[in-house]
């Protein structure tokens, strides 16, 4: 059976076991999920979709159904369109589309607030990631290059020049990135999004706020505030932007709209973004890291020990997101993270520690083949959800054994301070991020990651699993 046989059938079983195509109303997918909107929440069989083949994993989050494929989700994805006559659809939002869909409005409760808080939230900054990791890159790239570690390249030197003020460029220039993306997110015109996120950032009005200028809107006092690398303050003017630009949109001839909407929703925005909404988005990211310097000078290298054992169990349940946003709002504001990723890279290593003893362990052909795809898909690419969903969750144990590695790893990088000054990546290059101007803290990184790594892999030897029992 060739591969493509495969996807097909898996995609076949996979829309029957769904409800048939009679059930969905709206089917995406993500990197390695299939998400559908379905009609009937209750007609999926969730222990009988986990037993089809090529299929880590299901679960109901955020009114979708979630069946987690892993790296070929987009070929499985592919057939089930074919199937069931679905319009395929590449990089879809998730939020827009189940908007779309033909379902009853949910219920607002305090967690489904939570949960659109969040996936505005993730929907915003997630499509901003590579220019973080783009910039976080170059970054390193200047500091190991620079006098304080090789000393290839001088402080006057035209490429040490270059290379900084093009990965500054990639956090100065956040509220205009994010402008863009938080608009596609809340379905409103983008462009002005860019607009409003420059406005904060404009040369006249950082200048205005360094001097100590005291500015005003029509007798209204602008709070003197800095928004270059800024976060959450873009993301929260945005978001009332789009219902400034909806509510024009309604009310506005046709043919006035191309005119008048842009000028009357940026006319509106201006003072409450100045005011108000900026202000407070900023005071929002201080109190995020406040909180989390809070908890770590409580907690120690404890706490990050505990948050390393428990990673993979928030990454299986979606509460990472809320974690890693914060880490945006700490980076912006203090330079580094010593607490959410130093975790999550202790959390990363341990997976990757029990995805190879699985591997080697195993008697089984086909258990040696997901532990080895696993682990060279985590080590190489970054993608957990393979090792997670077919490995650490059917057997149990393997949990358990990535749980202690985690921890172990992430207390000695607690121990040792370990800071991550950029954002790369879940695979191995994802350590490049410790690299600063303490050369010590990428030594200890590494250091923390083989303890993670090595405790995870030599703990599942010991504890053993059972492969007859899935």
């Amino acid at each position: 059976m060739t591969d493509e046989q495969k996807f097909h059938q898996s995609a076949a079983a996979i829309l029957s076991a769904v409800g048939g195509k009679e059930n969905v109303a709206s089917v995406f997918h993500c990197m390695t999920r299939l998400r559908f909107l379905l009609k009937d929440n209750s007609l999926p069989n969730i222990d009988e979709i986990k037993k089809i083949d090529g299929v880590l994993g299901a679960q109901l989050s955020g009114g979708q159904f979630q069946v987690i494929i892993g790296p070929n989700v987009a070929k499985v994805y592919t057939e089930l369109c074919k199937i069931g006559g679905f319009t395929e659809q590449a990089a879809v939002d998730v939020d827009a589309a189940a908007d779309n869909a033909d379902k009853p409005k949910e219920k607002l409760t305090a967690k489904t607030i939570g949960q659109k808080i969040l996936n505005g939230l993730t929907g915003s900054i997630t499509p901003v990631l590579p220019i973080f990791i783009c910039a976080g890159l170059l970054k390193m790239i200047v500091i190991i290059l620079g006098p304080g570690m090789l000393g290839v390249l001088s402080e006057t030197s035209g490429l040490y020049t270059v290379l900084s003020f093009a990965g500054d460029a990639g956090f100065y220039f956040l509220p205009v990135f994010l402008g863009y993306t938080s608009a596609k997110q809340f379905k409103a015109n983008p462009l002005i999004g860019m607009l409003l996120g420059a406005i904060l950032i404009h040369p006249s009005f950082i200048e205005a706020v360094t001097n100590g200028t005291s500015l005003d809107f029509l007798g209204l006092p602008i709070t003197p505030m800095t928004y270059s690398s800024s976060v959450i303050p873009i993301i929260l003017v945005v978001w009332i932007m789009s219902y400034v630009e909806r509510f024009w949109n309604k009310v506005i001839p046709e043919m006035l709209k191309i005119m008048l909407v842009p000028f009357l929703t940026v006319l509106i925005m201006l003072p409450l973004s100045l005011v108000v909404l900026a202000p407070l988005g900023v005071i929002l990211g201080s109190f995020i890291s406040t909180f989390f310097l809070w908890l770590h000078s409580v907690l120690g290298p404890w706490g990050i020990a505990l948050l390393g054992a428990v990673y993979a169990l928030l990454i299986m349940t979606g509460m990472h997101h809320p974690l890693n946003l914060a880490v945006f709002a700490t980076l912006s504001s203090v330079g580094y993270d010593k607490i959410v990723f130093v975790a999550g890279t202790s959390a990363s290593m341990a997976l990757a520690g029990i995805a190879l003893a699985f591997a080697i362990k195993s008697k089984k052909a086909e258990n040696r083949s997901i532990g080895f795809s696993s682990f060279f898909l985590l080590e190489i690419a970054g993608i957990t959800e393979p090792t997670i969903y077919g490995i650490a969750l059917p057997y149990v144990r393997p949990f358990i054994a990535q749980a202690i590695g985690g921890f172990c790893g992430a207390l000695y990088m607690g121990f040792m301070n370990v800071k991550m000054y950029n954002l790369t990546g879940s695979n191995i290059l994802g350590l490049t991020g410790f690299i600063g101007k303490d050369s010590g803290n990428f030594m200890h990184a590494v250091i923390g990651s083989i303890i993670a790594f090595v405790v995870a892999f030599v703990a599942l030897f010991i504890i053993g699993f059972d492969e007859d029992k899935n």
